[in-house]
């Protein structure tokens, strides 16, 4: 298992790889969004994209990081590959029957989630992409679990490239068709493009040299135990995506298009979130394992500790140029049938999105290293009152004001509770390395990133809106951040990690 040194090189690299793969999907997105606008298409497709996503939620991501808690002991055992071959075989049969149930049950599902006016505005499109979204589950779990083999096996980027296929496909499906098929265009190209990949990740685990077979005797062999192991994650993605299930819902009684511009935010939030927390949580999972198997809690105290110093140092100042840029960058562009206000719109939703990701990545990655020591009630109750609970209510606060931002603030707000539960968690269980001096490290990095927002934000003021305006106040912020971290008053923690990040980049990390 790699060291602290290594882990964050591997987190690195995957991050660098995923921003290179969103980038991808962002101008796929910018296509899209140029081609059929914010309206009924997209509003039906958006929600037709809940149903993959519940499936990763309630099977595929649980089974994935219960595979990877569970690896070590089996390889140890001397079952490696006989596991391996049963996971796999597991995951076909249950997404197989998942996408039958999910496909009988989307034309009851579709009335559960949107009002009674806004499907009969959707219906037409909803009734089109039926068998596309349920077929899409097999492929999509398939996908989850080959990439799980490879990262226990700790191959983390290859995998990741092979997410531009979904996204290729897409791309070559509009340019080729056009908007006259509506959204099951978009939904069949997706499923091909995720076959695709399916069949890319098998060779590639063939290469790293696993064979796959049959497994041997029952295909449900010691499932218990390894249910034990799921039940958790899947415990606490399950109420995350109750979570989204709420927003969605919530959205869809939002006016026409405000739907589609909640989803083109939160793709934009989901690009930052999903290259930086995604990484390295998928990094961070094997490691805490480790530890954890070698009964190392005074190693498991310390990452803990620096994950969350190292987060808020690179987190808290992107979430103050996320809304510089969402203030004055994306208010200035146009494209196709998105208009001026749908950019201004936008803006202010990833705006109030941003404020939550350092949040998610430290509550997320202690959340796990309870998870790994097997705290399930601690777990329960993290996942109750840190994610589900406080989502709901502040929803129901924010949405009528506020509406697509005031979904948007209730995301980043819930990430500060779940932060802050986790921690309450944390320090239960196992405790972290100098913790004053951890809240002293946030609370200069937090300061920091204030100062820097309000010198990029009197930039605005003075200058006005716009494009060059846009660009000297964000060079403006993060140019304030870096001086006060590195020069006067300075920050013990900014300063390693800006050492530890040139160090990075004058090996080679491996994969």
């Amino acid at each position: 298992m790699p060291d602290q040194r290594g882990v964050a090189g591997a987190g690195l690299l995957l991050a660098a790889v995923l921003a290179l793969c969103r980038i991808a999907s962002l101008g796929k997105e910018l296509l899209v969004a140029g081609q059929f606008g914010a309206g009924e298409a997209i509003d039906a497709y958006a929600l037709a994209l809940l149903v993959p996503a519940l499936a990763l939620a309630f099977y595929a991501n649980s089974v994935r990081r219960a595979f990877l808690v569970e690896y070590p002991r089996q390889v140890a055992a001397g079952e490696g590959t006989t596991f391996t071959n049963r996971y796999l075989c597991q995951v076909l049969a249950v997404s197989t029957v998942l996408a039958v149930i999910t496909r009988i049950g989307l034309p009851w599902l579709w009335p559960q989630l949107v009002t009674a006016d806004r499907l009969s505005s959707l219906n037409r499109h909803l009734d089109t992409l039926n068998a596309p979204i349920a077929g899409l589950i097999v492929p999509v779990a398939t996908v989850s679990a080959l990439t799980a083999v490879l990262n226990a096996r700790k191959s983390f980027a290859k995998p990741q490239w092979t997410h531009i296929l979904p996204t290729l496909s897409i791309v070559f499906a509009v340019l080729a068709r056009g908007t006259g098929d509506g959204p099951q265009l978009l939904a069949w190209s997706l499923l091909l493009g995720t076959v695709i990949q399916a069949i890319v990740l098998t060779i590639l685990v063939h290469r790293t040299g696993h064979t796959f077979s049959s497994p041997r005797g029952s295909l449900f062999r010691e499932s218990g135990r390894f249910a034990a192991v799921v039940l958790p994650f899947l415990l606490l993605d399950a109420l995350g995506q109750a979570n989204v299930l709420v927003d969605r819902a919530m959205a869809g009684g939002l006016d026409q298009g405000r739907l589609s511009v909640l989803y083109w935010s939160a793709l934009g939030k989901d690009f930052l979130s999903g290259t930086l927390v995604a990484s390295m949580l998928w990094v961070l999972l094997p490691h805490f394992a480790d530890q954890v198997g070698r009964e190392d809690l005074q190693g498991l105290r310390k990452s803990c500790s620096r994950l969350v110093r190292f987060a808020a140092v690179l987190l808290l100042p992107l979430s103050s140029l996320v809304l510089i840029a969402g203030h004055t960058l994306l208010p200035s562009l146009s494209l196709g049938a998105l208009e001026h206000d749908d950019f201004q719109r936008m803006g202010l939703t990833l705006g109030g999105y941003a404020w939550g990701l350092f949040p998610e990545l430290a509550g997320l990655a202690m959340v796990q290293a309870i998870l790994v020591l097997g705290r399930w009630k601690q777990v329960a109750m993290v996942g109750l009152f840190g994610l589900f609970l406080p989502n709901l209510v502040l929803n129901l606060l924010l949405i009528d004001p506020l509406q697509e931002v005031g979904l948007a603030l209730s995301t980043a707000l819930t990430a500060w509770l779940l932060l802050l539960i986790a921690s309450w968690s944390v320090h239960r269980s196992f405790g972290f390395e100098d913790g004053p001096g951890m809240l002293k490290s946030i609370g200069r990095s937090c300061g920091f990133s204030l100062l820097s927002g309000i010198a990029g934000w009197a930039v605005i003021m003075r200058l006005g809106t716009g494009v060059t305006t846009g660009v000297v106040a964000l060079a403006t912020t993060l140019v304030v951040y870096l001086f006060l971290c590195l020069g006067r008053p300075g920050h013990a923690d900014a300063r390693h990690v800006f050492q530890r990040l040139t160090r990075l980049g004058k090996r080679e990390p491996s994969d």
